[in-house]
């Protein structure tokens, strides 16, 4: 070994719990050399716990826990709530003019039912005064204190299972990202001003529960750029829900829920990518052609995310489509070049319609769902070409009613390059059948590859 081999390893070895105290020859301890301000950050992105657990490396590392600019428990780490407590309160009295980059708490124990509200207000207090830049809390039941509402430091906020208060203000300047887990609101416009005073929010997650207390969902944001909407499976969801988005400058949008009756969109017209997942509530109750209001609101559903360039539906949603289409003509889709797209089991004739709206439609991914649900009667119609369409990839087990898909695309693609198919699920002898079958389809396109996977 060279003599600038064995200085790494003598200086590796220096670095051990062991040797932190020492110093020996020209070994070098840099890490005990280290000021405490560089030490606390490289400890700045591990659970409190462990952080606290470097205390007895050294004399050195006693006290180093204090100083790290974050705090991230979990109650189950502690043998009884008021232990938990005590950390908490020990912890932010420790350097109170200093800042406070990160502060993530897990709370899932039983704390006195009269003080847990008392203690996040004061927990919130000082975290706010020590400008907090990431907040993330999941306590259930608890109450955010409205000090909150104030903290010009914040640039992301997460909150699970807590409630939000009423308010008169709002100001968050900094908050950009801001995720609401099950949260509930005090009322519509609790969680309608904490959106509008985020200024610069970009990024909302927003998972309802049942009985949150919001009939009237607005999402109205100036610089708003994805926004995800997961709504509750629970049975128990009121039937009138209404979500409304209101985003010029929104890029991402991601829906999901089939029980939200009505969802209406304004100024979308920046959308890039839509993740579609919603019924409009017809899981309950059945699509009523008669019902003018409720298919002028689908009509301006599609119209409003109809300049999105890539897309995924949901088999639900393209159930929709599909009733909706037997009363009036779909909108079309201009720009959208990507779809990716669900369908029941064996109902493959439901997708022709949406593609037919789709005039520079490239590539298609499709897959299905082993669920059928037949609430409607299909139709046979005349089909048009897909004049645009280059790529498609199929990933369900070819059945037999579903190569028809295939032979659809195939006879009815002028320009298509390639279609991939994943037989996986299939067994030999079906695979065998389904390839002869396909070889002798005729195909719009000549050149067109069939790539069996």
């Amino acid at each position: 070994m060279d003599e600038d081999g064995e200085k790494r390893v003598r200086t590796k070895r220096s670095c051990s719990p062991e040797s932190s105290d020492k110093r020996s020859g020209d070994e070098v301890d840099w890490v005990r050399d280290l000021p405490e301000s560089l030490l606390s950050h490289v400890l700045l992105n591990l659970p409190t716990k462990d952080v606290v657990k470097t205390s007895v490396l050294s004399s050195k590392w006693r006290y180093v826990w204090r100083y790290v600019p974050s705090l991230e428990l979990d109650c189950r780490d502690f043998t009884e709530p008021n232990a938990l407590v005590s950390f908490i309160d020990s912890f932010l009295s420790f350097n109170t003019d200093s800042y406070l980059k990160t502060c993530k708490l897990r709370i899932y124990c039983n704390i006195d039912g009269e003080t847990y509200n008392a203690h996040m207000a004061r927990w919130i207090k000082d975290i706010v005064k020590r400008k907090v830049q990431h907040l993330d809390v999941a306590w259930p039941v608890v109450e955010i204190p409205r000090t909150l509402y104030k903290c010009e430091s914040l640039a992301s906020l997460k909150l699970s299972e807590v409630t939000l208060p009423k308010t008169d203000f709002v100001s968050l300047p900094s908050v950009k990202v801001m995720v609401l887990d099950w949260v509930e609101f005090y009322n519509d416009l609790a969680l309608e001003m904490l959106i509008s005073g985020c200024s610069v929010l970009e990024s909302l997650t927003l998972c309802r529960r049942s009985g949150d207390n919001v009939k009237v969902l607005r999402v109205s944001s100036e610089s708003l750029l994805s926004f995800n909407y997961y709504g509750s499976s629970s049975k128990s969801f009121r039937d009138d829900l209404v979500v409304v988005i209101d985003a010029p400058k929104l890029e991402n949008l991601m829906l999901s829920h089939d029980i939200t009756a009505s969802f209406i969109i304004k100024n979308l017209s920046s959308l890039v990518e839509a993740d579609i997942d919603i019924e409009f509530n017809f899981c309950r109750k059945k699509f009523d052609p008669n019902d003018l209001s409720k298919r002028e609101m689908i009509r301006n559903f599609f119209v409003g995310i109809s300049g999105v360039k890539n897309m995924t539906i949901a088999a639900c949603t393209l159930e929709v489509i599909y009733d909706y289409y037997r009363c009036e003509t779909l909108p079309l889709f201009p720009n959208l070049s990507f779809l990716s797209v669900d369908f029941y089991d064996g109902r493959w004739e439901i997708l022709p319609i949406f593609l037919e709206s789709c005039p520079n439609l490239k590539s298609l991914v499709v897959e299905s769902t082993s669920f059928p649900r037949k609430r409607t009667s299909i139709f046979s119609q005349p089909r048009r070409l897909l004049s645009s369409l280059e790529y498609v990839k199929i990933d369900f087990s070819l059945e037999k009613r579903n190569v028809k898909l295939v032979s659809y695309l195939l006879e009815n693609s002028p320009i298509l390059k390639k279609v991939t198919l994943s037989l996986d699920n299939c067994s030999i002898n079906k695979s065998i059948i389904i390839l002869k079958e396909l070889v002798q389809t005729p195909r719009r396109c000549g050149s067109c590859q069939v790539i069996v996977l």
